[in-house]
């Protein structure tokens, strides 16, 4: 349980919003640290849903884009790229969970199943389609978020694909996704926007959505933008100030 904002404004500036809880299973707590990543120095992702399963992916999606930043840290990477890879990684875990918990107990893997159908009974090989097609994944969402040479973007990865989010300009995921996105919505959010504006509006997005379970009270966000290269966190002073502006407008 958790919520992820992203929003694009002003002079391509995309500012986001995120809590800290971590759900894993029955697990679910708030720990002292972020849950905002940045892959490079323009690109970030925030994740919602199976914590262990969005580490794992994280992990190889992290790798593969650092081995290339480092072979070739003039050639930026696109948005769209990194999203494609998440998806790419969240198919493997699946494929990975899929073989292990259906075909490895009777001797088969992806690979030996297409090759060796001539061998097996058609009703059993029905069946195994069958199963392999309906393995089902923990949920998972994942915000991919930030300025490349194109301009801004903002990416919604979840189990059934890849959304790109730049014509309405924000995204919200998680439990408190609905607050966050009626938030957007009710202020007539805009990619046209001020940054203070939108600054306030992705904090209040946040403060909203805890009133849905599993949200935390913790708020961290950061700044990307308005060129490749340039992204920070948002201070705590200015977090605070935000909480306080917030308040007087309740």
């Amino acid at each position: 349980m958790t919520v992820c904002v992203a929003a694009i404004c002003e002079d391509n500036i995309i500012l986001g919003a995120s809590d800290r809880m971590v759900t894993a299973g029955d697990v679910e707590f708030e720990p002292p640290q972020t849950k905002v990543t940045f892959l490079t120095s323009s690109i970030a992702v925030m994740i919602a849903g199976d914590a262990s399963l969005q580490l794992e992916i994280m992990y190889e999606v992290r790798n593969e884009v650092q081995v290339r930043v480092e072979a070739a840290p003039s050639n930026w990477w696109q948005v769209k790229d990194v999203a494609n890879l998440y998806f790419k990684h969240f198919k493997k875990a699946k494929r990975t969970r899929t073989e292990s918990a259906i075909l490895d107990p009777i001797g088969l893997d992806y690979d030996s199943f297409i090759t060796r159908q001539q061998e097996l009974s058609s009703e059993l090989v029905d069946k195994l389609a069958t199963e392999v097609l309906n393995f089902e994944m923990s949920e998972i969402e994942t915000i991919v978020t930030g300025v490349d040479p194109t301009g801004p973007h903002i990416y919604v990865v979840s189990n059934r694909g890849v959304a790109c989010r730049d014509s309405v300009g924000f995204a919200a995921i998680g439990a408190g996704y609905w607050h966050a996105n009626s938030q957007f919505m009710f202020a007539g959010h805009a990619r046209s926007k001020p940054i203070p504006q939108t600054l306030l509006l992705a904090y209040a997005a946040k403060k909203r959505a805890e009133v849905a379970p599993g949200v935390g009270e913790a708020t961290d966000m950061f700044w990307i933008g308005p060129a490749v290269g340039i992204s920070f966190p948002v201070g705590d002073h200015v977090v605070g100030k935000l909480g306080e502006i917030y308040l007087r407008l309740l």
